[in-house]
């Protein structure tokens, strides 16, 4: 379990559905479902329940269950554990992908120096 789980700074909860832009610093969960624009430098977390749907942008993407949509831009790394499901094309310096894990698309891994800025 990463540290990002611990501190979590907000928390779109189980049951909720959010359309739009989300930005923040620090980390946010999402438990419940959000389709729109994620631009953040911080940390991602979608846990089991939790959809989005979209484009995503931030510091690090961790999938630890449910499902993302997305094109997806994480300037440090993507976490993919089971049962969470990511589908759609990723740009990220560091992949992890834990078997049972679902990954449908394309990933592209640019050296950490060369990658995007948000």
């Amino acid at each position: 379990m990463t540290e990002a789980h611990a501190e979590t700074g907000s928390l779109l909860g189980k049951d909720s559905e959010f359309n739009g832009k989300l930005t923040f610093l620090g980390t946010v969960r999402i438990e419940g479902c959000f389709e729109g624009e994620v631009l953040a430098e911080g940390t991602l977390v979608v846990a089991a329940g939790g959809c989005v749907r979209g484009r995503i942008e931030v510091g690090t993407l961790i999938v630890t269950g449910g499902l993302v949509e997305a094109q997806v831009v994480a300037h440090h790394a993507v976490e993919l554990s089971p049962p969470g499901q990511l589908v759609g094309d990723v740009v990220t310096p560091a992949f992890h992908i834990e078997r049972g894990a679902v990954f449908r698309g394309r990933s592209l891994m640019p050296e950490a120096a060369n990658a995007p800025k948000p």
